[in-house]
């Protein structure tokens, strides 16, 4: 009976212990909490972009559906007249927008690799001379241009700075400047 005892009070002690770590380890979550007593919800966004240690909500634009140009020629989709390229590239470009949409006559298929939209077209019979390329960063919503008038090359970038997609910059360098 002594042993039916001991046996009995191990099997009680180790549940104890067992329901202790349980119930014990279960702490409160810290979004639930907050949630609850700031009564504030996250903003609706496509993307979170990391500055320094904290997360910046900001809202992208979705290029998701730009991916199904990849194979196709920019005259078969008039990608150039969707939103949000058209108005992002009148912005960009400016005076020269109307340049760039005149040199896509002869284009080969756009191409979509590592979340970056590429294309390069020129003017028929001007090819060499009068061509325009353009890059989109999905990843990182950036649209950059290329703009050729007589080989002399002009870049844009919407972020201001001088650090371009590979594709535009090899682009460029067949013009030699």
């Amino acid at each position: 009976m002594n042993n039916e005892i001991m046996t009995f009070t191990k099997h009680v002690t180790a549940m104890t212990v067992m329901a202790a770590c349980i119930f014990g380890c279960k702490e409160p979550s810290m979004n639930n909490a907050r949630d609850k007593k700031d009564n504030i919800s996250a903003p609706e966004t496509d993307t979170m972009i990391t500055t320094n240690d904290a997360i910046e909500p900001v809202i992208v634009t979705s290029w998701k559906h730009f991916e199904q140009y990849d194979g196709k020629y920019i005259t078969e989709t008039d990608m150039l007249q969707h939103e949000p390229l058209k108005s992002r590239l009148k912005s960009l470009l400016g005076n020269d927008n109307n340049t760039l949409r005149q040199r896509f006559d002869v284009a080969p298929p756009i191409e979509v690799e590592n979340d970056v939209l590429y294309n390069q077209g020129c003017r028929k019979h001007y090819c060499g001379a009068d061509e325009a390329a353009i890059a989109i960063d999905m990843k990182h919503d950036v649209v950059y241009a290329g703009v050729a008038v007589n080989g002399v090359v002009k870049l844009f970038s919407e972020t201001r700075d001088s650090i371009y997609p590979e594709k535009l910059l090899k682009w460029k360098e067949k013009f030699g400047n």
